[in-house]
């Protein structure tokens, strides 16, 4: 399942990134850009890659450093406690994930393709195939979502194209018209959907070229935030800003209204959902992966038989708390906000910092022998 003799190529690693983090984003996004700021969101997009840059120079410093995984380099900078620390961090992270991914996807079927299903029997469909993704390991993911890449990639981009012709430019304005504190938060919620790139740094004894592990985190990074730009103009252009913050799903509805010319085809709307239903299973598979990983490291076990059952009974039943009490949904807005993004970015840093240090030290004990 996490054999380390499993290699991906660049391309592959880039590709999966990109989807899992478009699907969740280009879903939410829209509708908290435009209840904070309006037409301001492009700003908030925009502040929020600049934040979400500062991470990714973290990362990079931090994988630059790296001579094997990142658990190992962990403890060689911190110490077995802190470094233990920090992978329970990561796995609450990757865990809570994984349930918050699960609620949003069985809602997302329940919504526009099984409207009389149950939510259990298909929260219990969906981790069971995510479970069975996580088996097959790496290698088989990256291959499977790289097909899935482009036959998703192709329709969406055609049905934006279409969804030009409903643009009317006068509803991107007004223009710096909201305070500088909601612009900020904006951006602050664009990184929190950033943060699933932080998988990247468990993937270095996976990547048949380590070295542009960090490129690749930057080509997701840039093509969430293009792909999230074109997204959030065309749904502002073709709603306007009350119409927008209302709608929960509003690049779904938009979807829904488009017309293929000659009328040949008239639920793409249904067609077009498997395109976010991939992306959130693709994350949703991520995110047990990574748990998976995570735990096996910590416990420092080949043999990981009893691990995978055991987290996907905790992201079914955290899924399910979500959708029973949706007062969970502010809690975990709570925690990304001020526990997992601030908490992200402390460890990176730390860890830079604790390792140029103790490369310093050893660099003048050197001189001085």
């Amino acid at each position: 399942m996490f054999a380390e003799n499993q290699k991906i190529s660049p391309r592959q690693v880039r590709r999966l990134f990109l989807l899992d983090v478009f699907g969740l984003s280009s879903l939410l996004l829209p509708g908290i850009f435009s209840s904070l700021s309006g037409a301001d969101g492009i700003f908030s997009l925009l502040f929020g890659m600049a934040a979400s840059g500062v991470m990714l120079l973290l990362m990079h410093g931090n994988i630059k450093r790296m001579e094997g995984g990142y658990y190992a380099y962990m403890r060689e900078c911190v110490g077995t406690l802190a470094g233990n620390l920090f992978q329970i961090f990561y796995l609450v992270y990757f865990l809570s994930l994984s349930g918050f991914v699960l609620y949003q996807t069985t809602v997302l079927v329940l919504s526009w393709l099984l409207p009389e299903g149950s939510y259990l029997g298909v929260s219990l469909l969906l981790v069971l195939l995510a479970g069975y993704g996580a088996m097959r390991g790496i290698e088989g993911r990256a291959r499977v979502y790289e097909i899935i890449f482009w036959f998703l990639g192709i329709p969406l981009l055609a049905m934006l194209g279409l969804a030009l012709r409903e643009v009317d430019a006068d509803r991107w304005a007004p223009l710096a018209a909201s305070s500088l504190a909601r612009i900020g938060e904006g951006g602050l919620a664009f990184s929190i959907f950033l943060l699933p790139l932080s998988g990247i740094l468990f993937l270095k004894p996976f990547c048949s070229k380590p070295e542009k592990l960090t490129s690749c985190a930057a080509a997701a990074w840039l093509g969430a935030a293009g792909l999230n730009l074109a997204v959030y103009l065309i749904l502002l252009g073709v709603f306007g800003t009350k119409a927008l913050g209302a709608l929960e799903r509003p690049a779904l509805t938009l979807m829904g209204m488009i017309n293929f010319p000659g009328g040949f085809f008239n639920r793409q709307d249904v067609v077009m959902v498997s395109v976010w239903f991939f992306a959130l299973f693709a994350l949703l598979n991520t995110g047990v992966f990574q748990s998976g990983l995570i735990w096996k490291e910590l416990c420092r076990s080949q043999k990981d038989r009893h691990s995978l059952p055991l987290i996907l009974a905790f992201v079914f039943f955290l899924g399910a708390e979500l959708f029973e009490n949706p007062f969970l949904l502010e809690a975990y807005d709570v925690y990304q906000k001020w526990a997992a993004l601030p908490g992200m970015a402390g460890i990176l840093a730390l860890l830079l910092s604790c390792g140029r240090i103790k490369a310093w030290r050893r660099a003048r004990k050197e001189g001085r022998a």
